[in-house]
């Protein structure tokens, strides 16, 4: 874990899309909207009618963003942290719906989603996506959705939740970090992102969970990372991405910042001459995350129950190099370190038949030996067979 195969939306989400919303838009003036819409996310003053700024979300936003809840949602899963029932949804900021549908899609067969509450500021958006979600299960490429309420409320205004009540999974995509922008330093912003992370809190049952995914900017994952220190100074628990409560190793100097990098996470081929159009990226996934509970369980301790093996996540690739296979991670590796080099030697993963450090990925979750890591300061080596890659089981 995190190996999540999320393949490009299907052909048959073109026509859904346009349908849904209305239009029907050629690849160059709608890789004009994206770029212009992608510079207001990017905090810039520039013109955009309302129209055209739900086009570019709907045609080219929503296909991309639908897969960023697809890992946390795995690793939850995977580790039997969500409640053993058809889910309750909040999802905050909901836009078009790419979050809570995107779980929807992400889910197993033998899971599913009971009811939808989705909140945004724009009625608009939360029209448009009743109308996506109804197409596509209609067209049963998503399943069908019992219950799904749309709420049109300010996130940013005081009191903004109230009567909302509790959820077994409560989604935030992409909004908060836009609306602590404003406030310069890493240090406020982390503040006020904490404060908005735990009103959240409030509205998930003790066994659930709160999953928040922004962008992969520098200055965004860091002001996450940043709350994520806060936080768990109030004593929330985070459960993912870290494997560890301690510091974070990406935030000691400024060139640095956490984020996933999923390579196989491409925009379906209908979008890829509107990225190139609008400067924008057509392979992989970048984005950052942060998984949160209040009942204390994390994703090493749900994974890992043994004394011995540490549970760390690969924070580079793989990268080969004369005789070897090296990469960087991050756990709790004693001694107050959250960080190691590993390396395997070339001729060792030459005779082995199973998974080599070569064949993982950034992001990847492995347990090692524990008494490897023990030493300071020194590339650790790693015997192949003598650690595990975690996958997503769902």
């Amino acid at each position: 874990m995190p190996l999540v195969r999320s393949v490009p939306l299907e052909d048959a989400w073109q026509k859904l899309l346009s349908d849904s919303l209305g239009r029907r838009i050629d690849a160059k003036p709608l890789a004009l909207m994206v770029a212009r819409q992608s510079a207001r996310y990017r905090g810039e003053d520039v013109a955009l009618a309302h129209a055209d700024a739900l086009a570019a979300r709907a045609l080219f936003w929503f296909p991309r963003d639908v897969h960023k809840f697809a890992l946390p949602s795995h690793e939850l899963l995977a580790a039997g942290a969500l409640p053993d029932r058809p889910l309750r949804i909040l999802d905050v900021g909901a836009g078009l719906g790419a979050s809570s549908l995107g779980v929807v899609r992400a889910l197993t067969p033998q899971r599913s989603v009971d009811h939808i509450t989705a909140v945004d500021n724009d009625p608009q958006a939360l029209a448009l996506l009743k109308r996506i979600a109804s197409a596509a299960a209609r067209e049963g490429l998503l399943p069908a959705v019992p219950s799904l309420d749309t709420e049109t409320r300010d996130v940013s205004a005081q009191g903004w939740d109230r009567h909302l009540g509790r959820y077994d999974l409560v989604l935030a995509g992409l909004s908060f970090v836009e609306m602590t922008r404003g406030l310069g330093d890493e240090h406020a912003r982390a503040l006020a992102l904490a404060s908005h992370f735990e009103t959240l809190l409030t509205h998930v049952v003790d066994d659930g969970a709160v999953v928040i995914v922004e962008p992969a900017t520098r200055d965004e994952a860091r002001a996450l990372q940043r709350a994520r220190e806060v936080l768990l100074a109030r004593g929330v628990t985070v459960f993912a991405p870290c494997t560890h409560a301690g510091p974070c190793p990406m935030l000691v100097s400024e060139r640095d910042w956490c984020h996933e990098d999923l390579a196989e996470a491409s925009l379906p081929a209908w979008l890829v001459p509107v990225a190139r159009e609008a400067g924008l990226r057509w392979e992989g996934l970048t984005f950052s995350y942060l998984t949160l509970r209040r009942d204390g369980r994390t994703l090493a301790s749900s994974l890992h129950r043994e004394a011995q093996p540490a549970l760390v996540r690969l924070l580079s690739p793989a990268l080969e190099t004369k005789g070897k296979t090296e990469a960087i991670v991050c756990g709790a590796l004693g001694h107050g370190r959250t960080t190691a080099r590993v390396m395997e030697l070339a001729r060792d993963a030459k005779r082995h038949a199973g998974i080599t450090l070569g064949d993982t990925a950034r992001g990847d979750l492995l347990s090692v030996p524990a008494e490897s890591l023990a030493e300071e300061g020194k590339t650790v080596r790693l015997a192949p067979g003598a650690w595990v890659r975690h996958t997503p089981t769902g």
